[in-house]
């Protein structure tokens, strides 16, 4: 049946690909960690398809089995983030790192998290402890960029876009966030030469911040 489930995700064939990992959580009714991880696996795709209602069900079930999964309270908490319910998000990063500190997506959300609740100095202290303990963490640099430019300290955050950007290269949206800080800086003809980068990788993305450009430059 995982192997069904397996073939089924990967070909695209998402309803019998969680169908498949509903009848293993019910086969496997007596070994709880293996019905959590089918329904973490369910989880997983209801997240990817945008059914966030749906994957915090089935990461709650898959938790209710199995509570020390970081995976699962990691996931939930993005779910819940997609729905803007931020504080029980912040729940579900805390007790995903609590199982697994080593866990830098879940420390990362929980950055993110601050940061959406307006909490900018917990998102900074986040970030620098992650990038202190992880030095190659490029989302670290990046998140920690984007909460100094919010804050007020667009120019701080440049050079971590820039490190951001040395370490992942091929992650569009650091460059996205980078050209924002210049647009706070009002320094656009650098905004537009990050918009410029951004062409070759991700052209919807640059159609969408040489608009943000635009509207700052009126």
């Amino acid at each position: 049946l995982t192997r069904v489930a397996q073939v089924a995700q990967q070909e695209g064939r998402y309803d019998d690909a969680i169908k498949a990992y509903q009848t293993i959580a019910v086969v496997a009714a007596r070994e709880p960690r293996i019905a959590a991880a089918a329904h973490l696996n369910a989880g997983n795709i209801y997240l990817a398809r945008g059914n966030y209602e749906a994957a915090i069900a089935a990461f709650q079930r898959s938790i209710k089995l199995y509570a020390n999964s970081a995976e699962a309270q990691n996931n939930l908490g993005e779910a819940l983030g997609e729905l803007k319910q931020y504080p029980r998000a912040l729940e579900a990063f805390q007790q995903a790192v609590g199982l697994d500190g080593g866990f830098l997506k879940a420390r990362y959300n929980m950055g993110v998290t601050y940061d959406r609740l307006g909490q900018l100095k917990y998102s900074e202290f986040v970030y620098r402890i992650l990038i202190r303990d992880h030095p190659d963490f490029a989302l670290a640099y990046d998140g920690l960029a984007v909460s100094l430019s919010k804050s007020g300290r667009a120019r701080e955050a440049i050079p971590l876009h820039q490190r951001a950007i040395s370490v992942d290269p091929k992650d569009t949206s650091f460059y996205y966030n980078f050209a924002v800080s210049y647009l706070v800086l009002g320094e656009f003809k650098k905004a537009q030469e990050q918009q410029a980068r951004l062409r070759d990788l991700d052209p919807a993305m640059a159609e969408h911040l040489a608009t943000v450009i635009a509207r700052h430059q009126r």
